[in-house]
């Protein structure tokens, strides 16, 4: 089966002696492996159980580990029960449960073997999972990984020999940033694939499984349908690999001795049952703590809430739910409480059924749930596999099927109950050069997600009728004198779900849906029309006929729970209106979100983030939707999400925080919040609270800064800056224009320098760097970029500018032909064209403070984030790693695989979070740990205090700590001056 694994060079061909002799036939002993004479493996099993600590923390940071002890411990009671017959190999296995998005298992070095939940999900039964996870370590016991890694570390980096855990991590880090500087192959070899289904069906089977568990298995997942294929198909090519694979498990089952199937054991299929409902339904609650050190412990009151996105109302109007970043909402509306919250931070938006009797989503990774309102948990838990994956899907209300348009175009209907593809349109459409082309440039331009559809995926309320069609995004049309003599075709599929029968629709309605549409009910489509917009209107379905005609467009249309009520997004000149369709007309209009009604009742964010219930009735005279506030409701905070900005005073005792749209200052004396404000994007606070921010531009403010005084609860603009190239960073404000191009200080009635301030120029070349005092807008720094801008990050408590450019951009070449120490330094990295030149500037200072090169092995990796503090220069890389280099020596000193990362200012010491809510202290003049922190969640903010005796941490959560870093870490060297 598939592998996701370090990328492997040559096939290995492993001979196994013996396997189905008289003496195994007697004993049912496992197969005695020998490994062919030219696999390649430099790894001593204690070796290789280090290379296999190192990828395990490497994938960290881009993989979700399940690691609840009660889940995880029954995947390893089916591992040990099957290594126990397996021939001895020096490793200790490890079985992980990890978060993916396809059904796949894989193994890393040294005995870790990880099983996607979604393949866990997929199995039917216990013995077919313990198949999965018997192939996995069929690889294992030969070390094809391992062999594989060898020849790697030959080849990239001519290393055939390694020694003790510090020389493995220092190598395994080389491969790492070399990795694409050679051209090798990858892949797995079908002779180690079937060599690990042999020792992995024989495995099974000693250890009481059904071995024709694993061919059926194998069989519903790659979707061979039993095909097997024979010598015949085999010589003329015809026959599939997983077809012939398929054919070689069952030969080998079939030949397995009978005195191993004599152990076949009855598994329970009720357990399994349960514990596989309990990883697919898995949310990580709050994990143990352990905060040795602890100052202090404050929850912030109240949390920033993250913004609601979606409202939706129960048929009934009983409940309504509120949907933000991070979880769904039910809230009882008679009495107004909230009712529970459903954990569900990557859920598309959620819905009630038709009957108001649950709450359904999905994911798009094409998970699904269904939650009892009644019993307040989930009732439904489905993990869906499809074989070429979904380019665009829809689930139907009542999430009892799937809509997909797979990578081929086809389009399928997968029942979500038993995971069956109960109807199948090959080639639903065919994509031409010109429309991929056109979708393209819109990836390359960052258009909105929403508006990169090809299809439109429709289902009617009672989930009865599904309608496909090709939408008018990324269409073309190509004339030849003055005639359509090519364009894009409209294609409109309507499906009976009652039948799986399609109906036959009329033309007009391939028009309309071309558009945002949506059923009205079983019978019924409203849609807008692409060429006049007065055509838009209601339509029968399936014939298509006009029932009414409107005017109106939008990009979406969203039905409510009155319906008489559309809502439209957006308007001209409001992010949502509602339309009504009895009025003909649009009767609101909103610059809010979202929002739901039925009957009279409204429902919407407030901006203080509490969801307002208001009364909505028309009034014929201003012909307008009026609204009378009744109550409000608070939503429980699951966690704050994407920080914009965070800031903290010197003394540990003010901190202000900001999400996109909301921001505040907390007293962290007393964890209470003293100042909420909207959204802001950098801060400064002093020791007394008080502080300046960056606020973007919001009618009628412009851009600017503005001081802050949680003592007064108050906000005032202090001055305007630009609208682009402008942000603050802590102490210091960053402007970045065009120096050719003319400032606010021009006077008004100079024409000409009116016209050339208003060309908008763009700021990658021919850019001016200033760096300013955003307390009195003094000019501290300054550099003029003639060419080429570099990209930069700023590290606001040290005041640090860290600015980038590639050797091969014209700065890069002219800093080494001014530099030749840097030049020297570039030969030793071989001078590539992609790897980057570093400077670092002092703002403080106003002065250059280092440069370094940085070898990215032909961009192996890229570059996250980066701080600088002292001799210190820490980047955090695309490949969860950190990377420690000392600015003096301007060379490489430590690398730690982590993401978040903090400096402690007065030390040579080191905080990386290595996995979410873990924190681990190092040593930077050795490299070694000092000590560690485990938080109940991943962290959202670290920073070290100014004399480097305490650090702060702010949870996502919103839960503030301060530790004692003298006494959490002792014997820790002050920095290099």
């Amino acid at each position: 089966m598939a592998r996701r694994t370090i990328p492997c060079l040559l096939s290995l061909l492993i001979l196994f002696t013996a396997f189905l002799t008289t003496t195994h036939a007697q004993d049912c002993a496992p197969p005695s492996i020998s490994a062919n004479p030219r696999a390649y493996n430099i790894f001593s099993p204690e070796q290789e159980m280090v290379l296999g600590e190192l990828t395990y923390e490497r994938m960290s940071g881009e993989l979700r580990f399940v690691r609840d002890p009660q889940i995880v411990a029954y995947i390893e009671r089916i591992g040990e029960r099957l290594t126990k017959y397996l021939p001895p190999t020096g490793l200790k296995f490890h079985f992980v449960i990890v978060d993916l998005s396809e059904a796949n298992a894989f193994n890393v070095p040294g005995g870790y073997v990880f099983v996607s939940r979604k393949l866990i999900a997929f199995a039917n039964s216990e013995d077919e999972l313990a198949g999965v996870m018997a192939h996995e370590l069929g690889h294992a016991v030969v070390h094809h990984v391992a062999s594989n890694v060898s020849e790697l570390f030959k080849k990239i980096l001519n290393v055939s020999k390694v020694e003790d855990r510090k020389d493995i991590t220092e190598k395994y880090n080389l491969l790492i940033e070399r990795f694409r500087t050679k051209n090798v192959s990858r892949g797995v070899g079908e002779s180690e694939q079937l060599d690990a289904d042999r020792i992995g069906l024989y495995a099974m089977a000693a250890a009481g499984y059904d071995p024709n568990a694993f061919a059926m298995f194998f069989d519903r997942l790659v979707e061979t349908k039993g095909k097997t294929g024979s010598w015949f198909t085999d010589i003329f090519g015809k026959a599939r690999p997983d077809q012939k694979r398929l054919r070689e498990m069952i030969k080998i089952t079939e030949q397995l001795p009978s005195q191993c199937r004599e152990h076949r054991q009855a598994n329970a299929s009720q357990d399994f049952l349960k514990w596989q409902a309990d990883v697919v339904s898995y949310r990580e609650t709050n994990r143990k703590e352990e905060l040795p050190a602890l100052i202090w412990k404050k929850e912030l009151t109240p949390r920033l809430k993250s913004d609601i996105s979606h409202f939706a109302f129960t048929s009934d109007g009983k409940y309504f739910l509120a949907q933000d970043d991070f979880a769904i909402t039910v809230v009882r509306r008679e009495p107004l409480e909230v009712a529970f919250q459903i954990l569900a931070p990557d859920a598309r938006e959620a819905a009630f059924t038709a009957d108001g009797r649950f709450v359904v989503f999905s994911t798009e990774n094409l998970r699904y749930e269904k939650w009892s309102i009644a019993e307040q948990k989930p009732v439904q838990v489905r993990e869906l596999v499809v074989r070429r994956d979904c380019w665009e899907h829809g689930f139907s209300p009542d999430g009892s099927y799937l809509a997909c348009l797979d990578y081929d175009l086809n389009l399928n209907v997968i029942e979500t109950q038993t995971g069956k593809k109960v109807f199948e349109k090959k080639e639903f459409y065919r994509l031409s050069v010109f429309e991929l082309l056109n979708w393209i440039t819109a990836e390359v331009r960052d258009v909105d997600s929403d508006q990169k559809r090809f299809f439109n995926i429709e289902f009617s309320p009672e989930s009865r009728f599904l309608a496909v069609a090709r939408t008018s995004r990324f269409r073309y049309s190509l004339r030849f004198n003055g005639m359509v003599a090519v364009q894009s075709e409209d294609t409109l599929l309507a499906l009976d779900l009652t039948n799986f029968k399609s109906a036959k629709t009329g033309d007009d309605l391939k028009k309309i849906t071309r558009r945002a549409f949506i059923f009205l009910d079983e019978n019924r489509i409203l849609g807008m029309a692409s060429e006049k917009i007065e055509d838009s209107g209601i339509f029968s379905f399936p014939d298509g006929k006009r029932l009414t005609k409107f005017s109106f467009g939008a990009e979406e249309l969203q039905r409510t729970a009155n319906p008489n009520y559309v809502i439209m997004r957006p308007l001209a000149n409001a992010k949502m209106g509602l339309f009504d369709l009895s009025r003909n007309a649009i009767v609101s209009a909103s610059d809010k979100v979202d929002a739901a009604i039925w009957g009279n009742v409204l429902v919407y964010e407030s901006i203080s983030g509490k969801v307002l219930i208001s009364d909505a009735r028309y009034d014929e005279t201003q012909k307008i939707l009026k609204t009378t506030p009744i109550t409000t409701i608070d939503i429980p905070v699951a966690s704050i999400g994407q920080l914009y900005a965070a800031e903290l005073s010197s003394n540990f005792q003010w901190l202000a925080v900001s999400t996109k749209t909301r921001g505040a200052i907390w007293n962290l004396g007393s964890g209470e919040r003293k100042l909420f404000v909207r959204g802001f994007r950098g801060a400064l606070l002093a020791d007394d609270g008080s502080g300046i921010g960056e606020f973007p531009k919001q009618e009628p403010l412009n851009h600017n800064l503005a001081f802050l005084n949680p003592l007064k609860n108050e906000a005032k603009s202090l001055r305007e800056i630009p609208e682009k190239g402008a942000n603050q960073y802590g102490s210091f404000l960053l402007i970045r224009r065009n120096p050719n191009v003319l400032t606010k200080d021009v006077p008004k009635d100079d024409k000409a320098a009116a016209g050339k301030s208003a060309i908008e120029p763009s700021l990658r070349e021919n850019v001016r760097f200033e760096l300013r005092s955003v307390v009195n807008d003094k000019l501290v720094w300054s550099r003029d970029f003639p060419k080429e801008a570099p990209r930069y990050f700023f590290d606001q408590f040290s005041g640090r500018l860290i600015m980038f450019w590639t050797l091969g951009s014209e700065v890069g070449k002219a800093k080494l032909i001014e530099d030749a120490n840097l030049a020297a330094r570039a030969r030793d990295l071989q001078n590539v064209a992609d790897d980057y030149l570093i400077e670092i500037v002092d703002a403080f200072a106003g002065k250059p403070v280092g440069t370094i090169l940085l070898d990215t092995g032909r961009h192996s990796f890229y570059i996250r984030s980066a701080v600088s503090e002292a001799n210190w220069l820490v980047l955090h890389d695309t490949q969860n790693r950190v990377l420690v280099f000392a600015l003096k020596e301007g060379d490489l000193r430590h690398r730690f695989f982590g993401a978040r990362a903090a400096i402690n200012p007065a030390r040579n010491q080191i905080v990386v979070e290595n996995y979410p809510g873990e924190l681990t202290f190092y040593d930077l003049a050795t490299g070694e740990s000092q000590a560690r922190l485990n938080l109940a969640g991943a962290a959202a903010f670290v920073r070290f205090s100014l004399d480097g005796k305490k650090l702060f941490v702010l949870s996502g959560a919103q839960t503030a700590y301060a530790f004692d870093v003298e006494k959490l870490c002792a014997n820790v060297s002050t920095p290099t001056k």
